[in-house]
């Protein structure tokens, strides 16, 4: 669902890929998501609209095309049932308040981030298997060593016979805390695996997308890296005149399982256009 949000599907369709009858996925789905699936499909696909209201310069029809509108008028109805304001309205508050606040020079770096470690890169895309967390980002900022998240990845790597430093830790931040309700926005823990692997028990597989990105190198403690983000997104990136592309950054995580006193190393990176 999450990766055809412009197509149009029923739930009889969704259902059949579960091995479920409508009725018994309507009644798992609600209780995991806490909202039915129409309502789940058509919050997603307003939230990816109004993250592309923020990010680019499109014309509003195109963007309501793009998250399956048929016209603008549907669209900025649905859009003002979930956001409290028109298209038109919600883009023009994000350009009053998104100005960037200083020009690059005078941007102040916070501690562990360096400007002159920051690089643009070509990735290509992989696969990971994951396991899901719903919830603010600062409950699972990163790989917590003690976090059922993380525990439950360890048993997947013992039950395949690997070992953890065989895989790179990845993380996932599919939504934007400025947009997203707090209580439903979705962060992926994963580990990247081999294309042998299909389906695993209490996990799900994705292919992370490829494309051009900023790489930060971030240092310091998991628990600060919403406020990385912050900057990055409110700061640097307004100041440095960067377009970024509607797609989630991914986070890899260097040391995640290093001793405990040691400094935790991030890559973060951030989807930008060429």
């Amino acid at each position: 669902m999450e990766q055809n949000l412009e197509g149009q599907f029923g739930l009889n369709q969704i259902a059949f890929f579960s091995n479920l009858s409508p009725w018994h996925f309507h009644r798992f789905f609600k209780k995991h998501q806490k909202e039915n699936v129409q309502n789940y499909i058509k919050r997603l696909k307003i939230e990816k609209a109004a993250y592309e209201l923020k990010i680019s310069d499109f014309p509003i029809l195109e963007i309501a095309m793009e998250a399956g509108y048929e016209s603008n008028e549907a669209f900025t109805r649905a859009f003002k049932r979930y956001m409290g304001a028109t298209p038109s309205q919600y883009r023009s508050k994000l350009k009053k308040t998104n100005k960037p606040k200083v020009n690059l020079k005078g941007l102040v770096f916070p501690e562990g981030i360096q400007q002159k470690e920051f690089r643009k890169k070509e990735i290509a895309p992989f696969e990971i298997v994951y396991v899901r967390h719903i919830g603010s980002y600062s409950d699972l900022p990163g790989p917590l060593s003690d976090s059922k998240e993380v525990k439950l990845l360890l048993t997947f790597i013992n039950t395949i016979s690997s070992l953890p430093e065989n895989h790179k830790w990845v993380g996932i931040s599919l939504d934007d805390p400025n947009i997203s309700p707090e209580d439903k926005i979705r962060f992926d823990l994963g580990i990247t695996v081999g294309n042998k692997i299909h389906s695993v028990p209490h996990l799900g597989k994705q292919t992370v997308t490829g494309g051009k990105y900023l790489q930060v190198r971030y240092r310091g403690s998991y628990t600060n890296l919403p406020s990385i983000y912050e900057f990055l997104m409110q700061d640097y990136i307004p100041a440095e005149k960067i377009h970024l592309r509607n797609s989630p950054p991914f986070e890899i995580y260097m040391n995640p399982l290093g001793k405990e006193k040691e400094e935790k190393i991030t890559d973060i990176y951030l989807p930008i256009q060429k």
